[in-house]
């Protein structure tokens, strides 16, 4: 059974209501990437990472965010305040995954908001964070890492997944994904957003080149039960070999087939989930990790 925890969590998650913004363009139409051909570096580990505030680096980003994505559920709150009075400080909570790609989004297309390259932490990073004890009070948040496209067949999500799909199959090259790799189960990191008024939180997830990773993953065959494991090490989920082995658990869908798009989150007990359904939601217990990405662009 899952933690009771995990469920009041993805209840929380599950239902929220229309956003009332309208995307610039013409509906459901992707712009062409202005920064196509520079890629973003993103090594296997990180020294260390920090939460998302709102501070001299975070305030820039949310507002060229919300200039992107207003009346979304992209849209992440902040408040100017009146001569300091009230201004939003501290750490920016309630970020779940549409304000996480919102962020990844922003950073894409406004390089100079990165200051020496600082991104979201992949999943692989999160994995080896934590395994070194150099994650900032893990046990005090949850954090949503990526998107796991299961299937466009099924209900979750479906608008996006087969939106995302789509967008995939554009970029199939790009991201390095044989014809077969693309009807496989597929893990979507640093996914990108693009306004949509036809999708149920007015934004819908598209590859953003040089800076989405996308791959398969054996472990995503393994729905319809629950495993213990002991850290994610095989790109920040953990080997078919190693599952039965540790304390953590990992949350699969109970269903094997029609599964739609779900979330890759860390919760705050550690475990790691792949079915919540959740892309928003109202919980406050939300965090993003930064890290340093290396060098930077890459051509």
């Amino acid at each position: 059974m899952p933690n009771p925890r995990f469920l009041k969590l993805a209840e929380r998650l599950r239902n929220d209501a229309m956003p009332a913004g309208k995307p610039e363009g013409e509906k459901g139409e992707e712009r062409k990437d202005p920064l196509a051909g520079a890629r973003t570096s993103f090594p296997e580990f990180v020294a260390s990472s920090s939460i998302f505030q709102y501070d001299s680096f975070g305030i820039p980003i949310i507002r060229k965010a919300n200039e992107l994505f207003a009346g979304t559920k992209a849209e992440i709150p902040y408040r100017e305040g009146l001569m300091g009075v009230g201004k939003s400080s501290g750490e920016v909570p309630n970020m779940y995954l549409l304000k996480r790609l919102a962020l990844v989004t922003t950073l894409h297309y406004a390089p100079s908001l990165r200051n020496g390259n600082m991104w979201p932490i992949t999943p692989g990073q999160s994995e080896l964070l934590l395994r070194d004890n150099k994650l900032p009070d893990p046990k005090r948040y949850w954090e949503d890492l990526a998107l796991i496209l299961y299937d466009t067949t099924g209900s979750t999500n479906n608008n996006e997944a087969k939106a995302l799909a789509e967008s995939i199959q554009r970029n199939r090259e790009e991201l390095g994904l044989s014809s077969s790799d693309v009807n496989s189960r597929l893990v979507v990191v640093n996914a990108g957003l693009a306004k949509d008024v036809d999708m149920p939180h007015g934004v819908k997830p598209i590859i953003l080149p040089g800076t989405t990773f996308v791959y398969p993953h054996d472990v995503l065959q393994k729905t319809g039960t629950n495993s213990n494991f002991e850290y994610g090490t095989a790109r920040g989920l953990p080997s078919v070999s190693s599952l039965g082995k540790g304390t953590r658990t990992l949350y699969m869908p109970s269903d094997t087939s029609d599964i739609g798009l779900r979330v890759l989150i860390r919760s705050g007990g550690l475990d790691l989930g792949a079915w919540y359904a959740g892309l928003a939601g109202v919980d406050a217990g939300g965090r993003v990790n930064f890290a340093h990405q290396g060098d930077g662009a890459k051509k």
